[in-house]
């Protein structure tokens, strides 16, 4: 049905369609790649790769394009440190790569506005990359590949042992994962580009694990971060699937921390929204959906304080001390969002679930395999804030 040359007869491809998701078995000894079926036949057709063995050279591709869908957000470009793109080609050969992939109009390196590609010192910044719509819009398919090697952790320092343990050797129902995630496609009829981006970061678990630091917060980041809630749900280690806690309206709730350590003003009808976990609900209208909201709030309050949007003059209607406050805050350096992240930190980073052999922190959730922890571990919590005379709402799954 494709061109794909003979010499990679090692790849299975399955085509994403109801009628073919069956196909999906077990990949345990298998890696598998999500990737547009014209990319495909253009990466398998190349003829001039920079390494003899062709089979090494397309799985290269494929381990790149993979790591790029994890990095993709709603822009078409995105910035990548050269030392992960030497990493994935393997010495100075990545030039090489970097230039077949714009020959074949998948990405291309791209200028800043002042016309330079990049900059060291205090300033730096990583080569930017525009991701062509030749790739963004291709028709996806899975790509089976037999797997080379076992997966490592890699992390930036020494975590808890039950942490690192269960990045490390957590296993997921892939086949049954991308079932959901390509019904929850058809369903809500969101565009392809961000099915194959959910997929890549779901089979990228197939790689090696990873647990760092945030550059500029206190946040853990770790190879779970970025699945979708579908294929976490899919995750489970030592035959136990995991459950979770998280808290309702987090972020509003961490301001209202903020500002009780600051001493600032607040109002009581913020706090007590907050504590309710109702503060989303505020803004809904009949053309304003709850998720709508939640990212209005982030872009224009919690994330980035821009007075001139429509939903800041709501929310200072509605919480004009709190604002105020808000005002003030946005005269420092640091930003609202680095503050609020670094609270989230230090309370996130230091719980430890007692009976659970594993377990992983999510942000503002903690998932853990024991349920006989959720009583102790929302007691950690509740401490954690009632230093501040606040008291949180809770979305437990167990």
């Amino acid at each position: 049905m494709y061109n794909f040359k003979t010499i990679n007869i090692m790849y299975e491809i399955i085509t994403l369609a109801p009628d073919s998701l069956h196909l999906i078995k077990s990949i345990e000894h298998n890696n598998i790649f999500v990737c547009g079926i014209n990319t495909f036949n253009a990466i398998c057709n190349y003829d001039r790769y920079p390494l003899k063995n062709e089979k090494i050279a397309i799985k290269n591709m494929l381990v790149f394009l993979q790591f790029v869908d994890t990095m993709v957000t709603d822009r078409t470009t995105i910035t990548i440190p050269a030392k992960k793109i030497r990493n994935i080609f393997t010495g100075a050969q990545y030039r090489a790569y970097i230039d077949i992939l714009d020959e074949l109009n998948i990405i291309t390196r791209v200028p800043y506005a002042d016309g330079k590609f990049y900059e060291y010192g205090d300033t730096k910044r990583y080569c930017q990359y525009r991701i062509h719509n030749n790739y963004l819009l291709d028709k996806v398919c899975l790509v089976i590949v037999p797997k080379d090697k076992p997966v490592k952790l890699n992390t930036d320092k020494k975590y808890p042992v039950k942490f690192e343990k269960t990045i490390r050797y957590t296993q997921c129902n892939y086949s049954e994962a991308i079932k959901d995630e390509f019904y929850n496609y058809v369903l809500t009829g969101m565009p392809e580009n961000k099915l194959r981006i959910r997929l890549s970061r779901l089979l990228a678990l197939n790689n090696d694990r990873y647990i760092k630091q945030g550059e500029k917060v206190d946040r853990l980041y770790h190879s779970f971060s970025n699945l979708s809630k579908i294929s976490r749900k899919h995750l489970h280690i030592d035959n136990k699937g995991f459950h979770d806690i998280d808290i309702k309206n987090c972020q509003p709730l961490l301001l209202c921390y903020l500002l009780r350590k600051l001493n600032m003003s607040i109002d009581e009808n913020y706090i007590a929204d907050c504590e309710a976990g109702g503060v989303y609900e505020r803004f809904i209208t009949p053309e304003r959906s709850r998720d709508s909201v939640k990212v209005e709030l982030y872009k224009a309050i919690y994330f980035d304080f821009k007075a001139k949007e429509p939903i800041a003059d709501e929310f200072m209607k509605l919480y004009p001390l709190t604002y105020q406050s808000l005002q003030v805050l946005d005269a420092d350096t640091d930003t609202l969002a680095s503050k609020l992240q670094n609270i989230e930190a230090s309370i996130f980073n230091q719980l430890r679930p007692v009976k659970s052999k594993f377990y992983f922190t999510l942000f503002d959730a903690i998932y853990f395999t024991d349920s006989a922890d959720t009583g102790d571990l929302i007691r950690q919590l509740n401490d954690k804030f009632l230093i501040h005379g606040l008291t949180p709402k809770f979305s437990i799954n167990c």
